[in-house]
């Protein structure tokens, strides 16, 4: 009698506890457990030891109707059902059969629900969950919203129950909402160890002009454009939605849900290795930007140079550097500078032209030549050698008189008759003048008359002339051998 009073005495309390472990859980509770067992038809969870839950064999069967998990794995799933001390779970809602009722479980207690997009439709998407017909708005299946709604038909995604009407014929879902929760989730996760400075991991999920989007586990952030990368004519080309890249974190803003990123900053900087460049060296590059006073050469991704438009050619004038070069464009170049501290390249164009300052001294400074007026200045005039030699004529070396305006006797393209005053080939200085050219013109003349003519006696009126045409030619010159 005693033994039966204890043994019901031990099945009531054992029935209490089972009770009790049933009162701690309630509908649309997630709940993790381990796999304790599993029959044809079910997966036994044990729920913290409290008691044993099930969830249908369905659920865990792959495309190839073979079985996911094992005993002794850990699985996260959701209260579906409490009826007579069992717990009827499910991962997803879903996997196994549904019906309307456990659409509407889903809908007043939170739990996901799997689909499948089946095709577009007006405003939306028609889903099916397990054969049961609901419908996605199009601005709820994502956070943002795809550029190509029908890229997304065929695909598996999680949803939540946000309607349910006319008995279960109108069923709303939205994945945006369960995309929002997780990454609130997320966020307070990283919202507490992100820092300005980071080097951190994330994935391309989005590309526009201004730059791309990167997910860092929840959380998005914006790479400008000019933070792609170190050049600035290669921009997005390289990089593609999914791509996994590393960035700096450049600043953060939780309130507004701003954070931006450099990808160029993860990388080391291309001025670092300098060293390979030297003054004198050949080399091609790109040209990137075009300004009025010459255009920047891209040697390689984050080392650019400037080529002057005084740098443009050895032999014509350029009057406008888009007429040597255009943006994009392939160019030889060489190095005539580098500054590694400012970080600056001086560059020369190379264009194939023989360059006229090697040409020898004496060829130059013996020679009559036709220069072409190309500007105008107070103090003087530019004009170019026909041998493409740039040169400058001071006012003083001008064959006007004093006080004549400049600009009105010496047109641009204008041809003067020149020799040269004085010549620098280290720094490509050119003194030109005309007036010298008619003196050294006029004294040619006379000593070729002088040879082909006997020499007249200084006593006689015709050599008298003579002589006193030579004085003048003297005195004009300053030096007879000059």
């Amino acid at each position: 009698m005693d033994d039966d009073k204890m043994e019901q005495e031990s099945f009531s309390a054992l029935l209490e506890e089972s009770l009790k472990a049933n009162d701690n859980f309630s509908i649309g509770d997630e709940v993790t457990g381990r796999v304790v067992f599993i029959t044809a038809d079910s997966v036994f969870i044990d729920t913290s030891g409290k008691s044993e839950a099930i969830i249908d064999r369905k659920e865990f069967l792959d495309s190839r109707g073979n079985l996911s998990v094992k005993v002794g794995d850990m699985v996260r799933s959701y209260v579906v059902s409490l009826s007579r001390g069992e717990i009827s779970l499910t991962t997803r809602i879903g996997r196994g059969p549904v019906s309307q009722e456990l659409i509407e479980t889903a809908r007043m207690h939170g739990i996901p629900v799997e689909g499948t997009v089946a095709s577009t439709t007006n405003g939306g998407y028609r889903i099916s969950v397990s054969g049961i017909e609901c419908f996605c708005p199009f601005s709820q299946i994502d956070i943002k919203s795809p550029a190509k709604p029908e890229s997304l038909v065929g695909k598996t995604m999680s949803f939540k129950v946000t309607q349910v009407t006319e008995k279960g014929r109108n069923i709303v879902l939205s994945r945006r909402s369960l995309l929002e929760e997780v990454r609130q989730i997320r966020e307070g996760e990283i919202r507490e160890k992100l820092k300005v400075g980071d080097l951190v991991t994330g994935t391309i999920s989005s590309l526009q002009n201004f730059g791309l989007f990167v997910d860092l586990g929840g959380v998005e952030a914006l790479v400008p454009r000019v933070e792609v990368s170190w050049s600035r004519s290669s921009g997005m080309d390289g990089f593609a939605v999914g791509d996994e890249v590393r960035a700096i974190v450049l600043s953060i803003d939780w309130g507004n849900r701003r954070h931006s990123l450099s990808i160029r900053q993860a990388l080391p900087h291309p001025w670092d290795n300098i060293g390979k460049y030297a003054p004198g060296m050949d080399i091609s590059g790109t040209v990137t930007n075009i300004i009025k006073s010459g255009a920047f050469v891209e040697l390689e991704p984050g080392i650019e140079g400037f080529l002057p438009i005084s740098k443009m050619s050895h032999t014509r004038r350029v009057n406008k550097p888009e007429d040597a070069v255009s943006i994009g464009s392939s160019v030889t170049v060489k190095i005539i500078d580098i500054d590694a501290i400012e970080k600056k390249i001086s560059l020369e164009l190379l264009t194939g032209e023989a360059d006229p300052w090697q040409t020898h001294d004496s060829s130059l400074l013996d020679s009559f030549f036709i220069a072409s007026v190309e500007s105008v200045r107070s103090n003087g005039v530019t004009a170019r050698l026909s041998n493409g030699m740039l040169g400058f004529i001071p006012r003083e070396e001008c064959a006007q008189p004093r006080g004549t305006d400049l600009q009105n006797a010496y047109p641009a393209g204008k041809d003067v008759k020149v020799v040269i005053k004085s010549l620098d080939k280290t720094n490509r200085r050119l003194t030109l003048s005309e007036s010298g050219a008619i003196k050294k013109e006029e004294r040619q003349e006379y000593e070729k008359f002088m040879k082909s003519a006997a020499s007249p006696d200084e006593s006689t009126t015709f050599g008298r002339l003579f002589k006193k045409k030579f004085e003048e030619i003297q005195k004009k010159e300053g030096d007879p051998h000059r």
